[in-house]
């Protein structure tokens, strides 16, 4: 019994109808695109590092910490004045150096301020490039609806000359037609067929180009559904509106502004003095092998050098005595520039430069993104408009064609007559399927350009 309720699940499993494909919609295929956009990854990348200088930015207002140690082993012989002297040293030292700036010319806080405001812009490309895909898909989406479209079409085109034929064949079979018009209607099948075929053919292309843009693995069953957007849901804009200050593209250059003005305040703070607070403490201590007196020096190192010597002075009662010496200062250390080879200057010329190219491009990011709002919205409007215009040529053509295949059964009209008749019919379906998505389209990319 199990032996058949076995065989019974994988028959069912091998030979049971395919379960019906899920259908994406138009924001999940967006949706997918963006999460797995190389680009975009590489923007997040940017971002990451732009965080990071931000952060490192603000944390040198910190103080900086280093140690050091040291330290040597000598003998020392003298021989002289009719004496002699046989020593042997060792000394050691260790400490511990830190500063403070207090003062830098502003050049720290603008520095942060212009990580910040790179940052923001890195957000804000993001934002921008995330607008051009959701584009980028739409248009492909509604392009393999489109073909779509047009390969029901092309089948209804094959119905109708299939049904031409049938007719044209019983009419010749009744001696009320000549042969010839059988010839032309088997024509016109092959030539529908072939249609059919190409129609086909750019399904599959168009559903190529859109798991390309997806990035989606082929091992993933796909297809699409009809978006639920109507022809009658058209929000006109006006044409004179505002500018998109709004939009990420115009945002990131009003950013790269703020960045380039503060990067002129930071080059203009070469010409400022800076004002640290410095500080050492340390200890080392000498061994000393001998009847004598010792004087040394121990050299003091700040962060950015020696600063100077602690003199030190060993008295020698015994053999063999090993003294400990700690020291420490804290103290303040002034840096004026005086002549630097026009190093300030030249960076503030760079900078101002960079100012107006920020400023350029901020005039070319809003003037792009007005246009391509613009476009969208007149071709929108133009595409409403010829989508009614052509759904009546639509209604006119198929009326027409009813009452010319009336006439060639009553023998009043040819088959090229009807044929001819029947073409403008179904070029102003394909005219107003092309106008139904075109309006779609535009107003989706409306939707994206203004959100």
């Amino acid at each position: 019994m199990k032996k058949y309720i076995l065989l019974f699940i994988i028959s069912y499993l091998l030979f049971s109808p395919a379960r019906a494909q899920r259908q994406w919609t138009l924001d999940e295929c967006m949706d997918y695109a963006i999460a797995h956009n190389t680009e975009i990854r590489h923007l997040l990348h940017e971002q990451q590092r732009r965080q990071v200088d931000f952060q490192a930015s603000k944390d040198a207002r910190l103080p900086r910490f280093s140690g050091d140690a040291g330290g040597y082993i000598g003998t020392f012989h003298h021989s002289g004045d009719g004496n002699r002297f046989n020593a042997n040293e060792s000394l050691f030292n260790i400490g511990l150096m830190g500063a403070v700036p207090l003062y830098t010319g502003n050049r720290l806080s603008s520095q942060i301020k212009a990580n910040k405001y790179s940052l923001m812009a890195a957000s804000e490309d993001v934002r921008s490039v995330e607008k051009d895909i959701r584009v980028q898909v739409a248009a492909a989406y509604l392009q393999l609806l489109y073909n779509k479209g047009e390969a029901s079409i092309a089948r209804q085109r094959q119905e109708v000359s299939q049904l031409l034929l049938k007719r044209a064949s019983s009419l010749f079979d009744k001696g009320k037609r000549p042969e010839s018009d059988v010839a032309e209607a088997e024509a016109m099948v092959s030539r529908d067929e072939a249609l059919l075929a190409a129609a086909e053919g750019d399904i599959a292309l168009a559903l190529l180009d859109l798991r390309m843009l997806l990035n989606l693995p082929d091992s993933v069953d796909f297809d699409i559904c009809e978006p639920a957007d109507s022809i009658d849901s058209f929000l006109p804009l006006a044409p004179n509106s505002s500018p998109q200050t709004s939009h990420p593209a115009v945002q990131s250059a009003n950013y790269t502004i703020l960045q380039a003005e503060q990067g002129i305040k930071t080059a203009r703070g070469g010409y400022f003095p800076t004002l640290s607070l410095i500080g050492n403490l340390g200890t080392f201590w000498l061994n000393l092998d001998a009847d004598a007196s010792r004087d040394g020096q121990v050299p003091l190192i700040a962060p950015w050098g020696p600063i100077g010597s602690l003199n030190y002075h060993v008295g020698i009662e015994g053999e063999w005595k090993r003294k400990n010496y700690f020291y420490g200062f804290v103290g303040l250390r002034l840096s004026i520039p005086v002549f630097d080879a026009f190093e300030t200057k030249a960076r503030i010329r760079k900078a101002k430069v960079s100012l107006e190219d920020a400023r350029l491009a901020y005039d070319d990011a809003q003037q792009r993104v007005d246009k391509d709002i613009r476009h969208a919205w007149q071709g929108a409007v133009t595409a409403q408009k010829r989508y009614e215009a052509e759904v009546k040529a639509e209604e006119s053509s198929a009326l027409s064609y009813r009452y010319a295949l009336k006439r060639y059964d009553a023998g009043m009209s040819t088959l090229f007559d009807l044929s001819q008749i029947r073409q403008q019919w179904f070029t102003s379906s394909e005219n107003a399927l092309r106008m139904k998505y075109e309006y779609i389209i535009r107003k989706k990319i409306l939707e994206i350009l203004t959100n």
